[in-house]
């Protein structure tokens, strides 16, 4: 292992891609080793038939627990193919050390990725139904503490386009009300960002700030449980299932929700880098999935470069007139 490190390290390579490589390393000779009975790791005996039922392994078998929520996933074919790399490497330098005499994963392929599913954001017709849900004046006067948290934790999706991660992560001292904005600490894959508040988001958390403040609490987590501990992910998705039960839309999840803030602001005609920005994107491929997704908006777009002289006819043929 130490002349593999130090091999790495002649490569040029980063502590952060050293300390990958030897995980990826522990955790396939921890399968090999389980695979075989126990037999002691070692390269020499690896067939590229060990390597080939090792990637079977990852795609169909291993799981990841997320250390907020305890949720145990598949592994994404982004992080499959950054282990089969990370030992790829480790079998390129035995051969070119000359260590073993054959690679057995000259063969083992990476996995494709499959083509993302365009995004799905609530239609028009769809987010209005839900502002007129969650603005309801007989929930407020029912449950005042609840509507107000219930209608801000919404707004911060819908006009935030926050992930329902950073919602409940979210800290009163994030929340910049001088200045407008709030303060994303910790995204996803640790990128931090500043997200402006629009006047009905500052109206929403400005309410709940003030109804939050009408029950003990012994958290500095903007959204608290009934019983003043944490918000969870778990509480969120029961508030969704409920609405999603009494809208009637099957769709409605907090994702949904930030697909929508993304599409809308496309839709605006904000540029793509601006919405990355705002939605924390690392990639510009994920935001360009918002630009006229739908058959109906790529008509449309291609519909505005015409002069308009022949669209009253095609709108008679269409009606069949």
């Amino acid at each position: 292992m130490e002349k593999y490190i130090h091999w790495l390290q002649q490569q040029g390579k980063s502590e952060h891609t050293i300390r990958r490589y030897k995980t990826v390393l522990k955790e396939f000779q921890q399968w090999y080793e389980g695979m075989t009975g126990g037999v002691p790791f070692d390269p020499k005996n690896v067939s590229a038939i060990d390597l080939q039922d090792w990637k079977n392994y990852l795609i169909n078998i291993a799981r990841i627990e997320n250390p907020k929520t305890g949720e145990r996933k598949k592994l994404t074919i982004s992080t499959v193919n950054n282990k089969i790399e990370s030992l790829k490497a480790y079998f390129r330098y035995l051969y070119d050390t000359g260590i073993i005499k054959n690679n057995p994963a000259s063969s083992l392929s990476v996995q494709k990725q499959q083509t993302p599913l365009s995004p799905r954001w609530l239609e028009r017709v769809e987010k209005n139904k839900l502002l007129h849900y969650i603005d309801d004046k007989e929930k407020q006067k029912k449950n005042p503490w609840r509507y107000a948290r219930n209608r801000a934790i919404i707004y911060c999706m819908l006009h935030a386009g926050m992930r329902v991660s950073e919602v409940v992560e979210l800290e009163l001292e994030d929340i910049d009300f001088a200045n407008g904005y709030i303060n994303i600490r910790d995204g996803k894959g640790g990128k931090a960002r500043r997200i402006p508040m629009n006047s009905d988001l500052k109206h929403a958390l400005s309410l709940w700030i003030s109804e939050r403040k009408t029950k003990e609490t012994n958290t500095n987590k903007v959204f608290v449980s009934q019983k003043g501990g944490n918000l969870t992910i778990s509480g969120v998705n029961n508030l969704f299932n409920k609405i999603r039960h009494d809208l009637k839309i099957e769709e409605l999840t907090p994702h949904v929700l930030r697909h929508t803030f993304c599409h809308d602001l496309i839709e605006k005609g904000f540029p793509i880098t601006y919405v990355a920005d705002l939605a924390g994107h690392s990639d510009l491929d994920t935001t360009r999935r918002y630009v006229a997704t739908s058959d109906k908006e790529m008509k449309i777009a291609v519909e505005s470069l015409s002069s308009g002289r022949y669209r009253q006819t095609e709108n008679k043929k269409n009606k069949g007139e």
